[in-house]
């Protein structure tokens, strides 16, 4: 299993580097690991971790927004908050594993 990582911007599509030259065209620039994750396995299921809590912690945001009572935004808060803790530890584990 061949893992690469992207250098430059991130599209929906492709992570590309931009050109401050507007008559350039984008660079595509792809760099591979010179060496395999320890656990490649787990270093995906730390990857959809943190992309799946940074999406679950941007509703919660968007809930907030919408709420007024104390207890309510504490709630959310706090759920956040649990959210970037796990974050955190996933991105200690990605750099264990890296």
């Amino acid at each position: 299993m061949e893992i690469l990582f992207w250098a430059g911007l991130e599209t929906e599509s492709q992570r590309e580097y931009r050109s401050t030259n507007s008559s350039v065209a984008p660079l595509v620039v792809m760099v591979e690991r010179l060496l395999p994750s320890d656990d490649p396995v787990a270093e995906e299921v730390l990857e959809w971790t943190i992309k799946r809590d940074a999406e679950d912690i941007t509703q919660l945001m968007e809930w907030l927004v919408g709420t007024t009572a104390r207890k309510d935004r504490g709630v959310l808060i706090n759920r956040a908050l649990d959210l970037m803790e796990e974050i955190n530890h996933a991105l200690r584990r990605l750099d264990e594993l890296r």
